[in-house]
């Protein structure tokens, strides 16, 4: 199986990147597991009040023959001021004939992975709990203005109390600014308690955001 891990320096972030996912049953998974390659990385959205108003933004990871990551592309995301979204994910392995969709192999696999989205800058420090989807130690800015961004789970799996998931939400956006989303995979094989100390990240990637 593949592992790639990669650093790129962006204009707004440092882009790293970790494909880590098992083709193994959820039940059968073992903590130390065989990689697989992520491609593309999409968030899709849809405004509660417009459906015509649909953004999204999307990193992806270009390999040479020895699926080793060359560059990458990320594109902006751009969002309407004091509006509602509902935002789902959207990942491929392009490696693979026909194209895979990971992301639906994460759905299959809820109970060991958990997405974490961190707007940058911000006001004041994230709350941190079992059910934030904010991660810890991001550092706050007190000299920029914030990204006034907000974000929520809205999806549970089938652990024993269920923990979110975080392959749908709701971005809640107010007065028009400019920042950065971090957003992360965590891979939490046998580990998965709600939080983001557990286990490896998949995937961790920064975008430039725009709420206007």
């Amino acid at each position: 199986m593949i592992k790639l891990k990669h650093a790129v320096y962006v204009l707004l972030g440092t882009v790293v990147f970790y494909a880590s996912c098992s083709s193994k049953s959820e039940e059968a998974v073992a903590p130390n597991i065989a990689n697989e390659t992520i491609t593309q990385a999409s968030l899709k959205f849809t405004n509660q009040a417009n459906a015509a108003d649909t953004p999204s933004c999307t990193y992806t990871f270009h390999l040479d023959n020895n699926n080793n990551v060359t560059s990458v592309d990320s594109t902006t995301l751009k969002l309407k001021a004091n509006s509602k979204y509902n935002g789902v994910v959207y990942m491929l392995d392009q490696t693979q004939s026909p194209v895979f969709v990971v992301s639906n192999e994460i759905k299959q696999r809820e109970n060991y992975h958990l997405f974490f989205y961190q707007p940058t800058p911000i006001a004041s420090a994230p709350v941190i709990s079992n059910t934030s989807p904010y991660i810890p130690g991001t550092p706050v800015n007190p000299n920029a203005a914030p990204l006034n961004l907000s974000v929520v789970r809205t999806d549970l799996d089938t652990n024993n109390p269920p923990l979110q998931i975080g392959l749908s939400t709701i971005f809640t956006t107010g007065a028009a600014s400019t920042g950065n989303l971090r957003w992360v995979l965590r891979h939490q094989p046998n580990a998965k308690n709600g939080t983001y100390a557990p286990g490896s990240s998949d995937l961790d990637v920064n975008f430039i955001t725009i709420i206007q």
